[in-house]
């Protein structure tokens, strides 16, 4: 029982909308059950970007990912046990190897290129390489200037172009 009682002035309620409420809630919650899982350490794509995924027993893998971290890792510990290519040349590889890769990205959030599985996996290979150097030079010195300046450098950039690219598809709607 309520603690105030209906004074027949208020409307009954209409149980067709009601019914039609939540069938609509147990459909989207359905679709929402059956989509593929996504979790945030896996891929950090909205499902629009779902693509760029591989799909693994039902879960999805960003492509990307997959390639760059595990071949990153690799070179820093092939960088950290010894030299295999000079070090004097880190302050030109280190910015040149990630460059295509960042163009990569600018020029796909101003929409000048449209996304491509194959040039994404290209392009990754030698941002990996770059990647894993520089973390085994951030290991070795943490203020290393090398390091700082190219994830620094690259980072402002890759940023600056989400955001704009955001904010140009968001504008035309």
């Amino acid at each position: 029982m309520t603690d105030r009682e209906p004074d027949g002035d208020e409307p009954a309620p209409n149980l067709d909308t009601l019914d039609a409420r939540i069938t609509a809630w147990q459909a989207d919650r359905a679709q929402r059950l059956a989509a593929p899982r996504a979790p945030l350490w896996l891929t950090h794509h909205h499902p629009p970007q779902h693509d760029r995924c591989w799909r693994v027993r039902g879960t999805l893998v960003c492509r990307r990912c997959t390639l760059l971290w595990p071949l990153a890792f690799a070179v820093m510990v092939a960088a950290g046990a010894g030299s295999w290519w000079p070090s004097g040349t880190d302050a030109v590889l280190l910015v040149v190897l990630p460059l295509p890769g960042v163009v990569e990205f600018v020029l796909e959030h101003f929409g000048v290129v449209r996304y491509s599985r194959r040039r994404q996996l290209v392009v990754t290979v030698p941002v990996a390489i770059a990647i894993g150097r520089l973390l085994a030079r951030y290991l070795d010195d943490q203020a290393d200037a090398i390091f700082w300046v190219v994830v620094v450098g690259y980072a402002i950039t890759m940023f600056g172009a989400a955001v704009v690219g955001h904010r140009r598809a968001r504008a035309a709607g």
